[in-house]
């Protein structure tokens, strides 16, 4: 397996992870089912993003 495809995995698995934990607290603080989602779904967008810019400004994904 290539090096770059494991550190984009690794990635997704965080993002998914933060996604998670946001949707958890939200629960946890009394909110709706469907307010979790929303928050997850706007963490893992968020935390995606956020991770490929750093690995974009490593060197570790792009050309």
């Amino acid at each position: 397996m290539q090096l770059r495809l494991m550190y984009v995995i690794i990635a997704v698995l965080a993002a998914l992870v933060a996604a998670l934990v946001g949707s958890v607290v939200t629960i946890v603080e009394g909110g709706r089912p469907t307010a979790a989602f929303k928050t997850g779904a706007l963490t893992f967008a968020g935390s995606l993003t956020l991770l490929f810019v750093v690995m974009g400004a490593l060197g570790v994904v792009g050309s």
